[in-house]
């Protein structure tokens, strides 16, 4: 198991960067099938969702669980343009008005602040389902924001800087 160290200094917002994996592929993920999410997007943060419990004992005594989370990631807004596929998915889900399993897209999520003994990032793989929200918005161009909500367990592993190919964490090297 690797030992992660953080970079020195407080981590900024584009240390952490959002793929889409455009093959939906959640193995051989490699730098031609990925597209980074986030040009021209104002504010896209992962809200952790927790599930909780609440609940008293017959002594008056207070108990909080959190016993999951329903992940999610606002993306707001997504322009469309020719220069970015992600952003022609979302519109042509949008288009389409795409429902259940056309809605899910997997994504890779790379910490570039926390790192191994060999540079590689921390990273994971997971799948998202796309809800979609407002379409072309204000005198900004045409806008596609959509809230994508995490599903199933994520795929832990690490990045390689140069390659950006992943590796899922007890995988080796040559997998």
């Amino acid at each position: 198991m690797a030992t992660w160290t953080y970079a020195d200094g407080e981590a900024k917002r584009k240390d952490f960067m959002v793929f889409w994996i455009t093959d939906g592929s959640t193995t051989n993920i490699t730098k031609d099938k990925l597209e980074i999410i986030g040009k021209g997007v104002e504010d896209m943060p992962i809200s952790m969702n927790p599930e909780t419990e609440e609940s008293q004992d017959v002594l008056g005594n207070n108990n909080y669980d959190i016993t999951g989370y329903a992940e999610s990631m606002t993306v707001d807004p997504t322009n469309v343009s020719g220069e970015s596929k992600y952003a022609q998915k979302i519109d042509t889900l949008m288009e389409e008005r795409a429902t259940l399993s056309d809605l899910r897209l997997k994504y890779l999520c790379v910490k570039r602040y926390k790192t191994d003994s060999t540079g590689n990032m921390r990273a994971w793989v997971q799948e998202g389902v796309v809800e979609l929200g407002d379409f072309a918005g204000g005198l900004k161009g045409v806008s596609a924001t959509h809230t994508v909500h995490y599903v199933g367990d994520r795929t832990l592993g690490a990045v390689n800087p140069t390659t950006m190919t992943f590796t899922a964490d007890g995988a080796s090297l040559s997998e």
